[in-house]
């Protein structure tokens, strides 16, 4: 049996989809895996470097930009390994994470871990988003306008936890960061894979509250594991800083539909929307 099928979804971002799976190759000496590439049909021939590149490497030639979710999905769908390691392109190892999860893992005192992550850092060394709370609907209308309209024990003791990233030993947190999403092949064949609604931003929280609640499975960091995720550059100023921010406006909101209710979602949405659009 393969130990990790590592899935890298790949949209015109080939220099940095081969310098991440050289990092795997460099780190990951003592483990079966394979590695799949699910390319969202990308310009830049992504598809024939990697090919030339790397033999053995199995890729999904998919016919148009799916997004994050439905493209690992397709990945998941062929994967033989026992766990199943979703990393960004925008990532590389600098040691040998993959092996450190899978011990954790395969850990008996762990068996009831659904999902590990690793510790994620910036380029420069520092620390980086590695995972998160899930997002809180009574923390939301604690902030907003709409507290007027639920009574102040509604809202009054949301807060948000807060995890120990400095620590050195493993913590558990609500969800991992998609970037690096260490998961049971058997957890996914029992609660599915990604929600296909979400395009992009939300399917990694929405997919932990799954594992959590349907397997009582619990959600790790493993500080021992070390990932850069150089994340997106291109996202920080101007209409593309706009672009994303309405699009993970839009995942929360449909988090909130499906965990919360229809309201919720549309109260969420047509605030934060205002808050984008209209300060």
């Amino acid at each position: 049996m393969i130990d990790v099928s590592i899935i890298f979804v790949n949209y015109n971002t080939c220099k940095l989809t081969c310098n991440a799976i050289d990092s795997v190759y460099k780190y990951t000496k003592n483990l079966s895996i394979e590695i799949i590439v699910s390319d969202n049909d990308s310009k830049d021939n992504s598809i024939i470097t990697i090919k030339n590149t790397y033999p053995k490497v199995k890729i999904i030639e998919n016919k148009e930009n799916l997004g994050f979710g439905k493209a690992n999905n397709k990945g998941m769908e062929i994967a033989k390994g026992k766990y199943i390691f979703l990393l960004n392109t925008d990532t590389y190892l600098i040691n040998n994470a993959i092996e450190v999860l899978f011990k954790f893992m395969e850990d008996k005192t762990n068996s009831k871990v659904g999902v590990s992550g690793a510790l994620l850092f910036k380029t420069d060394l520092s620390h980086n988003v590695s995972a998160g709370n899930f997002p809180n609907y009574k923390l939301f209308v604690k902030g907003s306008f709409w507290k007027l309209f639920y009574p102040k024990s509604f809202y009054e003791n949301a807060s948000r936890t807060k995890f120990p990233f400095f620590s050195d030993k493993p913590f558990e947190v609500d969800y991992v960061s998609g970037a690096d999403f260490f998961v049971r092949k058997s957890a996914i064949d029992k609660v599915g894979g990604f929600d296909e609604r979400f395009f992009m931003y939300g399917e990694d929280a929405e997919l932990s509250f799954r594992i959590k609640n349907q397997l009582s499975y619990s959600i790790m960091i493993v500080p021992e594991a070390k990932i850069v995720h150089i994340s997106q550059g291109s996202s920080e100023s101007g209409s593309q800083s706009r672009k994303f921010k309405y699009q993970f406006i839009k995942s929360t909101a449909l988090y909130y539909k499906i965990t919360e209710g229809f309201i919720a979602s549309k109260l969420y949405f047509i605030t934060s929307f205002k808050r984008l659009y209209f300060k």
